[in-house]
């Protein structure tokens, strides 16, 4: 290999650690700084035999803005919600670019299909296998969310609005 090539995939392996570190540095401010919001899920099975333990989320429609809305949303954005006196987020807007108020909450979706199903980014919660029945309570997603509507699914929560922990942890 000559010289030019070497260096070239080292200026290579550099950029790409550097562009994971940052991604990682940038998720690891919103799950430190961001503000803790849950959101309602509808039943899910906690189940999946190739990837082992965990859970597809699918939260309640509460949090969506209704189908008529919805088809007229881009494929990117952010909607606002409101925060009740526990912290479980509501639909309230689509996002404006506006001022909030203080129990409202910018969240970026993604739009999935013509359908109009949204994704927030936070869709999957693994877990330690064997560990399905202490996650079978999850009733909200709790996600840590900064002030642009970026969001970090930090763990699920029961009935009460509790975090749900397995002894492993």
């Amino acid at each position: 290999m000559s010289r030019y090539a070497t260096w070239l995939v080292l200026a290579g392996m550099v950029l790409v650690i550097g562009a994971a570190n940052y991604t990682i540095r940038d998720r690891q401010q919103v799950v430190d700084n961001g503000q803790p919001i849950l959101l309602q899920l509808r039943p899910v099975d906690p189940r999946s035999l190739m990837q082992g333990d965990y859970m597809t989320l699918r939260y309640a429609e509460p949090l969506f803005p209704n189908p008529e809305e919805r088809s007229t949303l881009p494929p990117r954005g952010a909607f606002i919600v409101r925060l009740d006196s526990d912290d479980v987020a509501t639909y309230s807007r689509l996002d404006d670019g506006g001022p909030l108020t203080t129990d409202e909450v910018r969240l970026k979706y993604k739009l999935l299909d013509e359908n109009g199903s949204i994704r927030l980014g936070a869709e999957s919660f693994f877990f330690e296998e064997g560990q399905a029945h202490v996650f079978n309570a999850a009733r909200f997603g709790v996600l840590h969310v900064d002030s642009s509507g970026n969001s970090v699914l930090v763990g699920l929560a029961d009935e009460g609005k509790v975090l749900l922990q397995t002894e492993l942890r």
